[in-house]
């Protein structure tokens, strides 16, 4: 199983320091360095590679406009990179994460033991424990949902929006020892920040528009891409039978962000948020766009012999209010 790690950076210092923290676990991996600005401005190691906007417009041509800057959310060209690169397995950091001590040298095989768990069904719901009651049918009893995508978790600080940061300055997470799947129906809030997922799910992890276009005019929203993403994500592994799971291996989140900046950013993200589906147009259209690109998106219409461009399209459903 190959893997590719896939790291969004503009600053240098954090950048070599990740790839440092790093060095006993990404060896064998492919290592992809997107750094946010128009060209390379500064050099790092061999070993990884490292890409800038410029690169983006050449291998993209007319269809950059997709990948948004000044965001994290840059990350996408990455992707589609490993994607193209043959890669198994795609698995994204923040270039503040590091490796938590106790689990340094382990973490690729258990990203990749994560996305070859099969996760039992959860179709039907077993009122008691150990065995399965009268009335259980004996086929649900032995399905299994293959993982598509790993939501690893942080110890230290934690991903909270800008409010909840501000509310609880020193609330800090110890590292994650359990993993479980996300239950079919049920959205969440994916970070990016320490994620996993299998090639066939590329063309549905696309970071949603954010920060600003290739032009330099920003975008209505930020700090929404992976969350967003997420939505789309969930229902498409909740339409085609896939399991989503989160928890463990956590990575060391070392660095809390401005809140007050934070909630400012989000701000615009969050009223629609609460809108339900009212911001989702626009970045449908992108992530069509994105799929098109080369191809993307093919493997995934293959087993249940739907479009992903119609799942995409449906009303997003986030529970009553």
């Amino acid at each position: 199983m190959s893997t590719a790690v896939v790291v969004p950076t503009i600053r240098e210092d954090c950048a070599r320091r990740f790839l440092h923290e790093w060095k006993d676990d990404l060896d064998g991996a492919r290592v992809i360095v997107v750094e946010d600005n128009p060209e390379r401005t500064f050099s790092l190691p061999a070993g990884c590679e490292h890409y800038a906007w410029d690169d983006i417009e050449r291998d993209l041509g007319d269809l950059a406009r997709i990948i948004p800057r000044r965001t994290s959310a840059v990350r996408s060209y990455g992707f589609w990179l490993a994607y193209h690169g043959g890669a198994d397995v795609i698995w994204t950091l923040d270039d503040d994460c590091y490796p938590e001590d106790a689990r340094r040298g382990t973490y690729l095989a258990r990203i990749e033991g994560n996305l070859a768990w099969a996760a039992p069904s959860d179709a039907w719901w077993s009122t008691i424990g150990g065995l399965h009651p009268r009335g259980f049918p004996y086929g649900v009893r032995e399905a299994k949902r293959p993982v598509m995508i790993h939501h690893g978790l942080w110890s230290q600080v934690p991903d909270l929006d800008g409010v909840t940061q501000l509310a609880n300055p020193d609330f800090r997470l110890p590292p994650a020892r359990e993993r479980g799947p996300v239950p079919t129906g049920a959205m969440f809030p994916m970070c990016v920040m320490n994620l996993a997922f299998r090639r066939e799910m590329t063309p549905a992890m696309y970071m949603l528009l954010m920060g600003q276009d290739d032009a330099g005019d920003r975008f209505g929203f930020d700090r929404f891409d992976d969350i967003w993403a997420g939505l789309l994500a969930k229902r498409i592994c909740d339409h085609l039978g896939y399991a989503v799971t989160s928890g463990s291996p956590s990575v060391r989140h070392s660095r809390a962000s401005d809140p007050r900046r934070n909630a400012e950013l989000e701000a615009p993200g969050m009223a629609a948020h609460n809108e339900k589906d009212a911001a989702m147009g626009a970045a449908v259209a992108a992530a069509a766009a994105y799929m098109v690109t080369s191809g993307l998106g093919q493997e995934l219409t293959l087993d249940k012999g739907s479009k992903l461009e119609l799942i995409l399209e449906r009303s997003l459903y986030f529970g009553r209010t």
